[in-house]
C-alpha cells in the first residue's frame, strides 16, 4: 500500500497530511461493495470534532483494539455486535488511517505504523443498519530508557539508538539476534487481553502423572503483560548488555508486589534444555518408583541453571530492581508438581553478584546473593501461606527464618501466579545475617549429610552423637560438655515449633543445622556451636489439633535419627528438662496464643484474597475459593484447641504439671 495525501471516497471530504516513511495509507476495499459501504457512510465519516485534540469520549465495549503488530505495522481489533455487514474506518487525529470490512469473525485489520508525532487514533464502525460505534484510544509516552513503572495505558514506547548501531528488538520473551525486528518507530502497546498464552499450555509434568496433581490447563484468560529486550547491534555482533522491560497495558494493578522473569522460553520448556517440563529425561527413563518419577525439573547443578532477566515491581508499580541472574528449580519432590518453585542465582556470569533493594519492608538486609521464589511447596494444593505464616509466628524468637513476601509471577509476560518471594538458606545467608566469614562457614543435613563445607566437618557433629550416645546427661559435668557444642536454647525453641506445627514432613526429612567453623566460644551465633534451620512447613497443621508429636518423637522407630538420640539423651539433664517444659509453656501462652495465631492467619487470608481467584484460575489449586478458605479455616481451629493439647501431652509424655 502507499500514502494518499487525498484519499478519493465519492462523496465525501477528509482532512488528511501526507504520511511519514514506510507509513501505509488506506486499505482499499474490493469492488461493488467498498463502493456501497463508502456511500452508506458518505455524510457520517469523519473524525470527532477536535480530533487533533483530547476529546473526552466514552470508549465502545462493542469495538475494541487489542492487537497491534509493530513489526508488521497492522493494527489489529474486533466488533461484538451482530449488525450484518460492517466497515470500520480509524482516524490518527484528522488523518485516514485506513479502512477494512469486518471479518466473518468479527476482526479487522489495519496497517498502521505510529510516529513520535502519535497521540491517539479515533475508529468508527459503520454499519449497514445505518447506526455507528465509536471509540478513541489515547496513547501514554513512555521510554525504554527511563522506565516510569510496570502498570501504564496503552502507550507508545521509544527505544534507545545510536548513530552507530541498530537497535533490534522482541516482544516475546526470545533474546534479540540479528535477525530479530529492527527498531524505526515507536512501538505500539496495548491491552493484550484475549491474546492467546502460549505457555499456560504446556504441559509441566506427564500426562500419567497422579490425578491429584496432575498438570491441567487455565480456567479462565490469562493475564498477559508486555516484554520487551532490546539490544543493540553493529553488523551480526551484538554491542553492550541486552536489556528488558515489562509493562502491564490497562490492567488493574495487583494488589501485591510483582516479578517478572524474562527468558527464552526454551531455557523453561525445550524437550532437551528445558528446566520446567517433563522433557527428555522423562521421556528415557518413565520412572514412577520414587513417587515423584522423573523429568528435567528433577535435574540438579550448574548444568541446569538457565539465563533470566529479573524485575522487581511494588505494588504501585515502582521499579525496584531489575538485573539478569541465572534460575534453576528449586525443590525435590514439589518440582513435579505443576507449579514449581524456583531460584534465583545473582552472578557475575550474568549481571550484578548480588540483588540489592528493599525487597522485604523492616528486614536488616538489602543485599542477597540467593533468593527463592517458592510455590509454598505441596501446600500450593491446599492453603498457600502454611510456610510463610508459621515461619513468621517466630520473628521474635533468636530462630534463623527466611523473610517472606508474597507476589504475583509473570513469565514472558505470561501470567504465572501466585508464589512467595523468600530467602534462602545458604552459607551466604549465615554469613550475611551474622557478620561471619563465608568460607568458615558448615551446614549438614538430615542425619549428618554433608551440606556445605568440607568433608572433616562432618566430625564434630559425629563426636557429639557419641558422646551423647555414651555419656549420662543427667551427670552436670556431661551435660556441661554438650553446652560447649550445641546452642541449647536454639535447640529447644526449634523442637518446640515443630512439635506445636506438627510437621508430616520432619525429623526424617528437612533438617538443617550449621556452625561456625572457627568459632572460638564467644557466645553468639558464631560461636562454633551447631545451630538449627527451620523451613518447609508445608506439611503442618493438617491432622487437627489432637496430634502427640512429641510422644511420636520420644517414641519414635528410628526414622528421626540423630534428632530422637539427641532430644531423649537431653531430656535425662534435670536443667535441660526444666528448660524445655518451662520454655513450652511461655510458647504457648504467647508465641502460640490462640489469638494471635488466627490473627495472622486472618492477615495472610486477607493479603491472598483478592488475588487468589486469578491463581486458581490458571493452576487450578487449590480448586476453589471455598476449599482454599475451608482449608484456612482448619487451620483456626487446629490453632485454637493445639494448646491445650499440647500441655496434655507434656503432661503424659514428661510428667509436666
Amino acid at each position: 500500500m502507499t500514502p494518499s495525501s487525498d484519499p478519493e471516497v465519492p462523496g465525501r471530504q477528509v482532512l488528511a497530511r501526507p504520511r511519514g516513511r514506510g507509513s501505509p495509507g488506506r486499505l482499499t476495499l474490493p469492488g461493488a461493495l467498498a463502493l456501497l459501504l463508502l456511500s452508506l457512510g458518505a455524510c457520517r465519516d469523519t473524525p470527532s470534532e477536535d480530533a487533533g485534540e483530547r476529546v473526552e469520549q466514552k470508549p465502545d465495549a462493542d469495538l475494541t483494539i487489542d492487537a497491534m503488530d509493530n513489526e508488521q505495522h497492522v493494527l489489529r481489533g474486533g466488533f461484538r455486535v451482530d449488525a450484518g455487514i460492517v466497515r470500520v474506518v480509524v482516524y490518527e487525529g484528522t488523518v485516514l488511517v485506513g479502512e477494512a470490512v469486518l471479518e466473518p469473525d468479527g476482526r479487522w485489520s489495519i496497517p498502521w505504523q505510529p510516529t513520535h508525532e502519535s497521540q491517539a487514533l479515533e475508529i468508527i464502525a459503520y454499519h449497514d443498519t445505518g447506526t455507528e460505534n465509536r471509540t478513541r484510544l489515547d496513547f501514554q509516552r513512555l521510554s525504554f530508557a527511563a522506565p516510569e513503572g510496570l502498570y501504564a495505558s496503552e502507550a507508545l514506547l521509544t527505544l534507545p539508538t545510536s548513530p552507530e548501531t541498530t537497535t533490534r528488538y522482541t516482544l516475546d520473551g526470545s533474546t534479540p539476534g540479528p535477525s530479530s525486528p529492527v527498531y524505526t518507530a515507536p512501538l505500539a502497546l496495548l491491552n493484550r487481553a484475549g491474546q492467546p498464552a502460549p505457555l499456560s499450555l504446556i504441559r509441566t509434568n506427564p500426562e500419567d502423572a497422579p490425578e491429584s496433581w496432575r498438570w491441567q490447563p487455565p480456567t479462565s484468560p490469562v493475564t498477559l503483560g508486555t516484554v520487551v529486550r532490546v539490544q543493540r547491534f553493529e553488523g551480526e555482533l551484538p554491542v553492550g548488555a541486552g536489556q528488558a522491560r515489562t509493562y502491564l497495558i490497562g490492567q488493574r494493578p495487583y494488589t501485591l508486589p510483582v516479578l517478572s522473569l524474562v527468558t527464552d522460553a526454551a531455557n523453561f520448556f525445550d524437550s532437551v534444555q528445558g528446566i520446567y517440563v517433563p522433557g527428555r529425561v522423562h521421556e528415557e527413563t518413565p520412572d514412577w518408583s520414587e513417587g515423584y518419577g522423573t523429568g528435567n525439573y528433577m535435574q540438579d547443578g550448574k548444568d541446569w541453571e538457565r539465563p533470566v532477566h529479573v524485575e522487581w515491581f511494588e505494588t504501585s508499580g515502582a521499579p525496584v530492581l531489575a538485573q539478569n541472574a541465572g534460575v534453576r528449580i528449586h525443590g525435590s519432590g514439589s518440582a513435579a508438581l505443576p507449579q514449581k518453585s524456583l531460584r534465583l542465582y545473582a552472578k557475575e556470569d550474568y549481571g550484578p553478584e548480588l540483588f540489592q533493594a528493599d525487597l522485604f519492608p523492616g528486614h536488616s538486609l538489602r543485599e542477597f546473593k540467593r533468593l527463592l521464589v517458592r510455590t509454598s511447596g505441596q501446600d500450593q494444593q491446599v492453603s498457600k501461606l502454611r510456610d510463610c505464616v508459621l515461619q513468621g509466628l517466630l520473628r521474635d524468637t533468636s530462630l534463623a527464618l527466611q523473610a517472606c513476601r508474597p507476589a504475583v509471577v509473570f513469565l514472558n509476560g505470561e501470567y504465572w501466579g501466585l508464589h512467595e518471594l523468600r530467602e534462602r538458606y545458604d552459607e551466604y545467608y549465615l554469613a550475611a545475617h551474622h557478620g561471619l566469614k563465608r568460607k568458615d562457614i558448615v551446614i549438614l543435613e538430615n542425619a549428618g549429610g554433608l551440606d556445605t563445607g568440607e568433608l572433616e566437618d562432618i566430625l564434630p557433629y559425629e563426636e557429639l552423637l557419641t558422646y551423647v550416645r555414651e555419656h549420662d546427661l543427667s551427670v552436670p559435668e556431661h551435660y556441661a560438655h554438650v553446652l560447649e557444642r550445641m546452642d541449647v536454647e536454639d535447640f529447644i525453641d526449634y523442637h518446640i515449633a515443630q512439635l506445636y506445627f506438627d510437621n508430616e514432613d520432619w525429623p526424617n526429612n528437612n533438617i538443617k543445622f550449621w556452625r561456625n567453623r572457627t568459632g572460638d566460644g564467644t557466645p553468639g551465633p558464631g560461636d562454633g556451636r551447631w545451630r538449627w534451620l527451620l523451613y518447609d512447613l508445608d506439611a503442618t497443621f493438617m491432622k487437627g489439633p489432637d496430634v502427640n508429636s512429641l510422644g511420636r518423637l520420644l517414641r519414635g522407630d528410628g526414622i528421626g535419627e540423630p534428632l530422637e538420640v539427641l532430644l531423649r539423651s537431653l531430656l535425662k539433664s534435670p536443667d535441660f528438662k526444666g528448660l524445655f517444659i518451662a520454655r513450652f509453656h511461655w510458647h504457648l501462652e504467647n508465641t502460640f496464643a490462640p489469638e494471635r495465631v488466627v490473627a495472622w492467619l486472618d492477615a495472610a487470608e486477607a493479603r491472598l484474597a483478592p488475588e487468589m481467584p486469578e491463581h486458581i484460575g490458571r493452576w487450578r489449586n487449590p480448586s476453589s475459593m471455598e476449599r482454599w478458605r475451608e482449608a484456612i479455616q482448619a487451620m483456626r481451629d487446629t490453632a485454637m484447641r493445639r494448646p491445650a493439647a499440647l500441655r496434655a501431652h507434656l503432661e503424659q509424655e514428661l510428667g509436666a504439671p
